[in-house]
């Protein structure tokens, strides 16, 4: 996947980065990729493809994902869809390895509208919460800019929308998270995805984390009680035209 550079989704990626709000912290990013594959990412589609179909070849019945919102692994459409997903998560967060993920993980949503609604919904203080977040008249700027961003990137109403279910081990939504959402923005026209995810932690554990971070890099040899110190909605975008059915 090629990373898009874009200046507006690099400054809201900063907006929500260790975002306190209250006794929450948010670490929340969004980019947007080209469904190009070049490098690493073609072999690693193609080692993802052939193990794709050996699954399918080997599972009873022919049919191992019936259910999945993503469509059968016999296809080559939802094994290239599920790939590109897999890639573009490594691509945003390459301390992970996301090779594994199977299309029972993801769900596509069909109302677009939920899915701003409930982005809306979680990030609805952020501009409570930041320097000149509000207009003269009062109205939350970040998450109407937010919007338009992506409304010029990608074409909303020509997207289809997948979540990620995260599965609570060995992902970096699991521990200590009080909530996450992980939405993919795919338009295959234009063959760009704009991932936009976003956890919430209690400022307690990032506290303790970074408490027990600082800790593993003293020496063995220094006590640390001997250190100096140590003591001591929906509305914002107005009403879209996919709501009035145009």
């Amino acid at each position: 996947m090629k990373y898009l550079e874009d200046p507006r989704f690099a400054h809201f990626t900063n907006v929500l980065s260790d975002l306190e709000l209250g006794d929450v912290v948010l670490d929340g990013r969004i980019e947007a990729f080209s469904c190009k594959r070049a490098g690493d990412d073609k072999r690693l589609s193609k080692m993802l493809e052939q193990q794709l179909k050996e699954e399918f070849a080997s599972s009873p019945g022919g049919s191992p994902d019936h259910s999945s919102s993503l469509g059968p692994l016999s296809e080559s459409s939802t094994r290239n869809l599920l790939i590109d997903l897999i890639i573009t998560m490594n691509a945003s967060f390459p301390d992970y390895d996301f090779s594994s993920l199977r299309p029972d993980q993801f769900t596509k949503e069909l109302r677009l509208e939920k899915i701003v609604n409930d982005i809306n919904t979680h990030l609805a203080n952020v501009d409570e919460f930041r320097i000149g977040g509000t207009d003269a008249a009062g109205e939350k700027r970040f998450l109407v800019e937010v919007w338009k961003a992506v409304e010029d990137l990608i074409r909303l109403r020509d997207c289809e929308v997948y979540q990620y279910i995260p599965d609570l081990e060995g992902d970096p939504f699991s521990e200590g998270t009080l909530w996450s959402f992980n939405y993919f923005f795919f338009n295959k026209t234009l063959k760009r995805i704009v991932f936009f995810t976003c956890i919430a932690r209690s400022k307690l554990f990032t506290s303790a984390e970074g408490t027990a971070e600082d800790d593993s890099d003293l020496p063995d040899d220094v006590d640390e009680t001997d250190m100096d110190g140590a003591e001591d909605d929906w509305d914002l975008m107005g009403r879209p035209d996919w709501e009035d059915g145009k």
